[in-house]
């Protein structure tokens, strides 16, 4: 019997590719313990990110990173308390954070550049072997939802079939 994610087929959507995250974040995660790293596979992005090019702004790594600016504080935090990643306020804004690696930082990423390459090649490896072109599709996917977003798409359709409104169901 198929589980309920499965079963529930495009309801279930986020839940499925949140369920893939983690389960790949795992999967890197044990590589990094097993090779002696002090790193979590969530980090990888600001880490890559700020080998780069630092030092950058939280709000910037954000953008860049396509994520949420608690998340990516909550990534630097982690990161800082292990000694990756140092920040300073800005000398033109002091509103502003900068945020840079530490030669700890520096000296991780290059260690990890060559197991990186690994994981780009066995990841190519997975999705050459699905037969489908899985890049292109969420490419695809994303700029369907940056033209309009699933709210919009889903309170469009309830207001077109006079669904009663979510609040109203007490």
């Amino acid at each position: 019997m198929p589980d309920l994610v499965h079963r529930l087929g495009p309801l279930a959507f986020a839940s499925r590719l949140k369920r893939l995250s983690d389960r790949l974040y795992r999967d890197i995660s044990r590589v990094y313990a097993e090779l002696d790293v002090d790193f979590e596979a969530r980090w990888f992005l600001v880490l890559y990110l700020l080998a780069e090019e630092s030092p950058l702004g939280v709000t910037e790594v954000a953008e860049r990173l396509g994520l949420t600016h608690p998340a990516v504080n909550q990534i630097v935090a982690a990161m800082s308390r292990h000694g990756l990643i140092r920040s300073k306020k800005d000398k033109q804004d002091e509103r502003r954070r900068l945020l840079a690696l530490t030669a700890r930082g520096v000296r991780l990423s290059e260690r990890l550049s060559p197991v990186w390459q690994v994981v780009s090649e066995q990841t190519e490896s997975v999705l050459t072997q699905s037969g489908i072109d899985c890049l292109a599709a969420l490419d695809k996917i994303e700029r369907l939802l940056d033209a309009q977003d699933m709210y919009e798409r889903v309170t469009t359709a309830l207001s077109e079939k006079a669904t009663p409104s979510v609040g109203s169901a007490r």
